[in-house]
């Protein structure tokens, strides 16, 4: 069976060049699917380490956890503040508006797509939260 695997790269690093390729909704969708693992991660390792729940056991479910749901359970645990809850929503909130106005029929031409400077406001926002989970895990198995 032939298996389809990215190259040794950093998901930063492959969008990185998927953006600068013009790859925009490869870009957008490889930060969003590795901030939602980083966040998948963190809900795990949490039980793991304070709840000693088996990571062997528990890996595929928190791994089936959607991004918003692991919000959830991180702000009900005080893993997450308010703060940090609300924009990470927001964020996803303009990356799903992002990758369906792009798709939009342009009825009486009257969509243009996304603008470049929200597009970089949501990619940049998407590397910097996904940095967030990943310093989260590591501090919690130090």
């Amino acid at each position: 069976m032939d298996y389809i695997k990215p190259t040794e790269k950093m998901p930063d690093e492959l969008a990185m060049n998927a953006y600068k390729n013009g790859y925009y909704i490869e870009a957008i969708q490889i930060l969003h699917t590795w901030l939602e693992n980083q966040a998948q991660s963190y809900v795990c390792l949490i039980g793991a380490v304070h709840f000693n729940a088996i990571l062997k056991e528990t890996w595929d479910i928190a791994d089936s956890f959607k991004f918003y749901p692991c919000l959830k359970i991180l702000f009900v645990m005080n893993h997450i503040t308010k703060q940090e809850f609300d924009s990470f929503k927001e964020v996803n909130s303009l990356r799903n508006k992002i990758v369906h106005d792009l798709y939009k029929e342009p009825y009486s031409k009257l969509n243009k797509g996304v603008s470049k400077e929200l597009y970089d406001k949501v990619f940049k926002k998407t590397i910097e939260q996904a940095y967030f989970f990943t310093r989260k895990n590591e501090e919690i198995i130090e």
